[in-house]
């Protein structure tokens, strides 16, 4: 499918971790001879602000820096309709927007009513049966999110169970809902043995540290981990508003040589370290209202690429996979579930073994240039 006769505009909200709109605008510089790219960070992150940046032939040709981050998100949402608006006003038409969560993607419709977009793409990357405790806050979100999935052309669902909910609250057609899985950009792994893999005794787990990640319950598991494993080491990656207490909480249960924190890594530095270790670990927490029932995260099928079998905790679909196939463990959001699923990946090297061939089988189909070249042709024929 051919991109390169057309001006495409992405605009998301990001943090420093490596998701969604990272992979797109990865996929459009090689493909699109006009891509723009306006990011606006999240106010729990560490980015610095709001940035445009014009991409031609996959070079960056001009960016421009739009209003700091602030600390009251409320605002900053204001502030980033404003600029993507103002933004579009002073370029050309685009031919097609890709709004990356409800606020732009309501943007991209209220500028094509002014004529400056042909047509508008929605990508839903999380969803949440009620998105804010306060009803007044929930009401209005719901209000935007109904004008984006009415309102847009096509609709790009992270997941089957996000699409359903999407049509059954908003009646949509289905025909406009398409699914657009996470996938893997493979050609960055690197290569690794499988006899090095089973000299470690290593867990991975990569995720923003915030509070709903489950990484404070492993932390308590590595002690029992460690009684069966005492080389063992869990091998933290990323960084978040949670990070202190974390590794205060390692400290508090004496586990600082075999809780590492490693800090942020960029996606390059990612693919070269991760594949040499052992195990991931996804122990996301089972609150009924957690947005990863409903979403295609990111870090698992990243983890299974890397060669590296899972323990992941029955909440995303695709725990449902990783138990079929199978491409690790899954268990509980329970302490000694997790500890037990980790113990048998670090010491049952068949079973190991036979989990890393099934998890490269299964990565093997995840190519984001696959997936993004489908919803492309789909979006397109809309």
């Amino acid at each position: 499918m051919d991109l390169r006769n057309k001006l495409i505009l992405e605009a998301g909200h990001v943090t420093e971790v490596y998701g969604p709109v990272q992979a797109l605008r990865n996929y459009l510089i090689k493909k699109a001879y006009g891509f723009i790219l306006i990011t606006h960070p999240f106010s729990y992150s560490g980015l610095a602000g709001t940035e445009a940046s014009y991409y031609e032939d996959g070079k960056v040709v001009h960016t421009e820096h739009g209003h700091k981050r602030g600390k009251n998100q409320l605002i900053q949402w204001v502030k980033d309709v404003f600029f993507n608006i103002s933004y579009l006003f002073r370029c050309g038409k685009i031919d097609l927007f890709i709004g990356v969560d409800n606020l732009n993607a309501a943007t991209g419709i209220i500028m094509k009513a002014f004529g400056k977009v042909d047509k508008v793409a929605y990508y839903i990357i999380d969803h949440m049966d009620r998105r804010f405790k306060n009803p007044v806050f929930n009401w209005f979100y719901e209000l935007i999110d109904g004008f984006a999935c009415r309102g847009s052309d096509v609709i790009w669902s992270l997941s089957s169970r996000i699409a359903e909910a999407k049509n059954k609250k908003f009646r949509l057609n289905p025909g406009k809902n398409i699914v657009v899985p996470v996938g893997v950009e493979l050609d960055k792994v690197d290569k690794f043995s499988v006899e090095e893999k089973i000299a470690k005794k290593t867990l991975v787990l990569m995720s923003m540290l915030d509070e709903t990640k489950g990484v404070q319950l492993l932390i308590e598991a590595m002690q029992d981990v460690i009684k069966e494993v005492p080389e063992a080491q869990l091998l933290v990656i990323g960084t978040g508003p949670y990070e202190q207490a974390l590794k205060d909480q390692a400290k508090k249960l004496s586990l600082e040589n075999s809780v590492k924190f490693l800090g942020l890594m960029d996606h390059e530095q990612l693919f070269k370290f991760i594949p040499h270790e052992r195990v991931s670990v996804a122990p996301y927490m089972d609150d009924p209202n957690n947005y990863t029932y409903y979403a295609d995260p990111t870090k698992p099928k990243e983890y299974l690429g890397c060669g590296l079998p899972m323990v992941i905790t029955d909440v995303p679909w695709i725990a449902e996979e990783v138990k079929k196939r199978p491409m690790g463990v899954v268990c509980r959001y329970r302490r000694e579930e997790l500890a037990a699923a980790c113990v048998k990946l670090l010491k049952d090297d068949e079973f190991y073994k036979a989990c890393l061939n099934n998890a490269l089988d299964f990565a093997s189909r995840l190519s984001w240039e696959s997936i993004y070249g489908e919803a492309f042709r789909s979006t397109l024929r809309q």
